[in-house]
């Protein structure tokens, strides 16, 4: 499957919402939330292991054949992603570039943040 930025950045928003110490977001292929409901239930719980495999999240292990889980955490990594990630002119800026590797788009995240910031993005 191919990776979807605003799938992951939909789901660290939507997760981002909810998680506390004591509580926790829960995707559920038969009631998933509304912010997350113009994507199918493979994409969502793809992204959701891509997310949890680049240290975005922490998820407890899939139920019911995948079609449940729960995201237990951002980790620090996911919150300095969705930080620099937030502002729509920096998010816009990123998808312009049509990257597929979170890799990268890690690095043009913080690169285009800062830039914003300092008032030099372009």
């Amino acid at each position: 499957m191919k990776l979807n930025p605003d799938c992951i950045r939909d789901i660290l928003i939507a997760a981002e919402a909810v998680v506390t110490f004591d509580d926790w977001f829960y995707y559920d292929k038969d009631n998933p939330p509304l912010s997350l409901s113009g994507y199918s239930h493979e994409e969502i719980i793809y992204h959701i292991r891509q997310s949890r495999d680049a240290g975005l999240i922490t998820t407890s292990p899939f139920y019911d054949c995948g079609d449940s889980v729960h995201i237990t955490d951002l980790t620090p990594h996911g919150h300095e992603f969705l930080a620099n990630i937030r502002t729509e002119t920096v998010w816009k800026k990123l998808r312009d570039k049509g990257i597929s590797s979170i890799p990268i788009l890690f690095q043009l995240a913080k690169d285009f943040a800062l830039s914003y910031y300092q008032g030099t993005l372009q």
